[in-house]
């Protein structure tokens, strides 16, 4: 089974990219396919142009949280009415796997006023799905975190619903991977460096807590960082990046899935300014 995660870049998103990006997924030949940062434009065309070009790849089961944040772009509640939400997350998986939505709606949750799941002002950022094959039941999640040097405190409230939401829920087969704006750096000795180290005193601890909780803290849940499970530690050189100097984009996993190969494909990298992560896992 292989899984990519990419952050396609919304600011690329075209007809011509989006084919661009296609072609990458097809050299990459996924049967698990999380993105971020899908710009749905409008009526949301370009997320129609990505359900077709992936079923033309095979990929049939397609979610997607692009309506969630058309919603809250349309909404007058405050503070979604200043943010912009014009890109979402989707989720595919093969044609003959069946792959099911989790949370609710966000049009039903403004309408009750309940955001118990969604206490980010930016909950199209965490798309969980459940995927169902012949052999087993998987859960996905895909997430962004987005930049604290924009958002500031909305970046560690996406941290803390997941690891919340994923801790509360305990341990099952899972695959958590996207684009985590951190960390900072990695030490020789596998110790991660949050963005938090830099911030105010008043909000530091609470900010590297929520980077670790994700990056450190998955072991509860019998996930490991598949990357560095198969790579091991040292030097990060630019093979091992996936944003400029920076190891952003993640793949964390039940260790029963029992993960063999991951690597960053830089072929990527010529249509978004992420590369992909790939992840190949024997079950």
């Amino acid at each position: 089974m292989r899984v990519v995660s990419w952050n396609v870049n919304k600011s690329a998103n075209s007809a011509g990219r989006i084919d661009d990006q296609l072609e990458v997924l097809e050299a990459i030949d996924p049967d698990i396919i999380l993105l971020q940062e899908v710009r749905y434009g409008a009526d949301q065309q370009w997320v129609d142009v990505w359900k077709q070009g992936l079923e033309d790849l095979g990929i049939g089961e397609i979610k997607h949280s692009c309506d969630w944040a058309a919603a809250l772009a349309d909404s007058s509640v405050p503070p979604h009415d200043n943010i912009g939400h014009d890109n979402g997350h989707l989720t595919a998986v093969r044609s003959e796997w069946n792959l099911i939505r989790e949370d609710e709606s966000i049009t039903d949750q403004l309408a009750k006023g309940d955001f118990t799941h969604a206490p980010t002002s930016f909950p199209e950022k965490i798309l969980p799905t459940r995927l169902t094959t012949v052999d087993q039941e998987i859960e996905l999640w895909n997430v962004r975190a987005v930049p604290g040097s924009m958002w500031g405190e909305e970046k560690i409230k996406i941290f803390e619903t997941v690891y919340n939401r994923l801790s509360d829920s305990g341990p099952c087969t899972r695959i958590l991977a996207g684009d985590f704006n951190t960390p900072d750096d990695e030490l020789r000795d596998g110790q991660a460096i949050p963005f938090g180290y830099k911030k105010q005193p008043e909000i530091r601890q609470r900010w590297v807590n929520a980077e670790l909780s994700l990056l450190k803290g998955l072991g509860h849940l019998n996930m490991e960082d598949v990357f560095r499970a198969i790579n091991g530690y040292g030097e990060i050189d630019q093979r091992d990046t996936s944003w400029k100097s920076k190891r952003f984009d993640h793949v964390f996993a039940s260790q029963s899935l029992d993960a063999r190969r991951c690597f960053y494909d830089s072929a990527g990298l010529d249509c978004s300014d992420h590369a992909p992560i790939v992840a190949d896992f024997t079950v």
